[in-house]
């Protein structure tokens, strides 16, 4: 068998296309850094950028976000209505004034008067002019509970008609016990009259007992 060389031929548009070839196959170039980076670039920039168009976009008369101020009325609680007063009853500002109540009266402070004093001294004194009538009133007054009583002759003018004297003002609830008692309604306080005693009891004749 023989042998041949590639300088037996001639070379031609073949062999010059053949020797001007460069490695072809899986073999790949090395990509640049730039490239590399380019992805990471393009989130950094372009994200805030589309942000920002959204934001003026919504900045707009159709999408305008609402205000601190409309917020805070939109969050705030509703108030309670007042309450109204219910229908028929008259309220503070309608209700007609009540007439002011008027004071009672009151009943006057009276002292209370002094007990009857049944051991006050009491002279009859007869100037009707009827023997032993002095000494019946006095039995009568010891009957009544009037055991400090006496009778005695009256000579003098005055007075014209019978009359009761008492010495004080305090022995007057005992005065007029003994004017019931006797029946004499001329009482007369008279410290003069009664100088020596509590009560005197002047008898005249109009004296009817």
């Amino acid at each position: 068998m023989s042998t041949y060389s590639h300088e037996d031929y001639p070379e031609d548009e073949f062999d010059r296309a053949g020797r001007n070839r460069i490695p072809q196959g899986v073999h790949r170039a090395p990509r640049s850094v730039w490239r590399a980076l380019l992805p990471v670039i393009a989130v950094v920039v372009l994200a805030p950028l589309l942000a920002w168009g959204a934001i003026t976009l919504l900045g707009g008369t159709g999408g305008q976000a609402p205000s601190a101020t409309a917020t805070q009325e939109a969050t705030a609680e509703p108030t309670e209505p007042a309450e109204s007063a219910p229908a028929g009853e008259p309220t503070a500002e309608t209700a007609p004034e009540s007439a002011e109540p008027t004071a009672e009266p009151t009943q006057e402070e009276t002292t209370p008067a002094a007990p009857v004093d049944f051991t006050a001294g009491i002279v009859v004194l007869n100037g009707a002019g009827i023997n032993g009538l002095a000494g019946n009133l006095v039995g009568e007054l010891s009957s009544a509970g009037f055991n400090n009583s006496v009778a005695a002759d009256y000579r003098a003018g005055a007075p014209a008609t019978t009359t009761l004297y008492y010495n004080n003002a305090e022995l007057l609830p005992t005065a007029q016990q003994v004017g019931e008692t006797l029946g004499i309604a001329n009482l007369v306080e008279s410290a003069s009259a009664t100088s020596s005693t509590d009560i005197a009891v002047v008898l005249r004749a109009d004296y009817a007992g």
